[in-house]
Order: structure tokens, then C-alpha cells, then sequence
């Protein structure tokens, strides 16, 4: 217990001494709830007759739930990549907590975050109907996207060499990713499962359940953590194989 709060004071002054993590970490989920709630409420009456942004709002929403786990993905990731740079990495394994750890604790910690702010966005984002959307549905499905974080920071980490590099992958990541939100914008039908080799699909698919109909698609919620889990689990061995 004591290493893991070391460990967590530890990750909070690495965000802390770097203004864009500071923004990242705290000003950018503050800056989304807001556009959400105050900008796009609006910005839609007055271009109603143009798109009907106030009928997209689901779909606005899915967006965003989509762009926080990425958020902190990102965070971790370059936080793992300073890391590595200093052979802190390979400090580790001489030190009483185990490199395994370290990093299983890393992903735990940022995830947290994530899954808080995955929480707290439904109710302040006022993108969701509430005569269908059921909150109690809702938090196993944030839990799932919040496991986008560690997936995200690991497949960053385990393949980029540098910064730059880093950020290149994190670019055509955005672009995969945000991908399967046409199968929902474009109502695909049964088409929609073109994306389903994208990890995040089935987490779309189940929150796209519990915001239309306030039900959980326990197949599709049973898919999405297998599917991040195992993504996760390769991953970590691709890491620590190569560093």
C-alpha cells in the first residue's frame, strides 16, 4: 500500500511539472463538459434549419465518451515513454516493486480517472435523454471504455521509438478509432459489424443500446471486455518483451 501511494504521488507530480499534461489531465475533460453542456445547447437552435444538431445529440455524445479514455491513454503513454527514456524501466527490476506491477498499477491509476470522469459525464454533458437513458446500465459500459486507457497507452508505448513518433501513432489511432462511429451516424444496420474489428465498436454498440433503449447488450458489453482484455494482456507481452 505504501508503494502504490508513492506511486500515485509519484504520477501526479510527472503531470503536474508538464504544463500540457496539467491541460490534458484536468483542463481538457473540463473544457468538454462545458462545450458540451453551454456551446453545442447554444449553437443548436441556431442552426436548426441548416442540421438539426439537437437530433444528433446521442450521437455527439458517443463521440466525446469516445475522446475522454483517449485523453488519458495518452497521458500514460508518454508518461511510460519518459520513463523509458530514463531506464527507470529497467531500474525496476532490481527494486522490491516489480516492473509488472509498476506498469499494471500505471494503467489501473490512469483508468480510474478516466472511468470518474466517463461518470460524471452523462448527467453534465445534458446530451442524453433521460426518459430513456438508464445510469445504472451506463456504468459497466464506462467501465469497458475506461479500459480503452491502458489499451491505448500500451499499443503507443510498445511500438513507438520516440515523441514524435508516439504522436504520429496516436494520429491514425484517432482516426481508426473514431471510425466505427459512422456505422451509428450513417444507421448501418447490420453493415455496422464492418468495424467490428476496431476494439472500441462493441463499446459503442453497448452504450448506443443503453442511450436509445436504457438497456445493456450484454453480448456486445461481454465482447468488448474480452476483446480489450486479451488486446491488453498481448500487448503487455509485446512491451515487455521488447523493453
Amino acid at each position: 500500500m505504501v508503494y502504490l501511494l508513492k506511486l500515485a504521488i509519484n504520477d501526479l507530480r510527472n503531470i503536474i511539472r508538464d504544463r500540457f499534461f496539467v491541460f490534458a489531465f484536468f483542463a481538457y475533460p473540463i473544457m468538454i463538459i462545458l462545450f458540451s453542456r453551454i456551446i453545442i445547447h447554444m449553437i443548436a437552435p441556431r442552426i436548426e434549419n441548416i442540421f438539426p444538431l439537437a437530433a444528433n445529440f446521442s450521437l455527439l455524445f458517443l463521440l466525446f465518451i469516445t475522446i475522454i479514455p483517449f485523453i488519458f491513454s495518452f497521458i500514460s503513454a508518454f508518461l511510460i515513454l519518459d520513463e523509458r527514456d530514463e531506464h527507470l524501466l529497467t531500474v525496476l527490476r532490481v527494486m522490491p516493486i516489480s516492473r509488472t506491477n509498476f506498469l499494471t498499477f500505471r494503467m489501473f491509476f490512469m483508468s480510474l480517472f478516466a472511468f470518474i470522469v466517463l461518470l460524471i459525464f452523462p448527467p453534465l454533458s445534458g446530451l442524453v435523454d433521460n426518459t430513456n437513458f438508464s445510469y445504472l446500465a451506463y456504468i459497466p459500459v464506462a467501465a469497458l471504455f475506461a479500459l480503452f486507457t491502458p489499451f491505448g497507452a500500451l499499443l503507443v508505448s510498445s511500438f513507438a521509438s520516440n515523441k514524435v513518433q508516439a504522436f504520429a501513432i496516436f494520429k491514425i489511432g484517432g482516426t481508426v478509432f473514431m471510425l466505427p462511429l459512422f456505422a451509428f451516424f450513417l444507421n448501418l444496420d447490420n453493415l455496422k459489424y464492418i468495424f467490428s474489428p476496431v476494439p472500441n465498436f462493441w463499446s459503442l454498440l453497448t452504450l448506443d443500446s443503453v442511450v436509445q433503449k436504457g438497456t445493456v447488450d450484454i453480448i456486445s458489453l461481454a465482447i468488448g471486455f474480452t476483446f480489450h482484455i486479451a488486446l491488453i494482456v498481448a500487448l503487455f507481452y509485446v512491451f515487455n518483451k521488447k523493453y
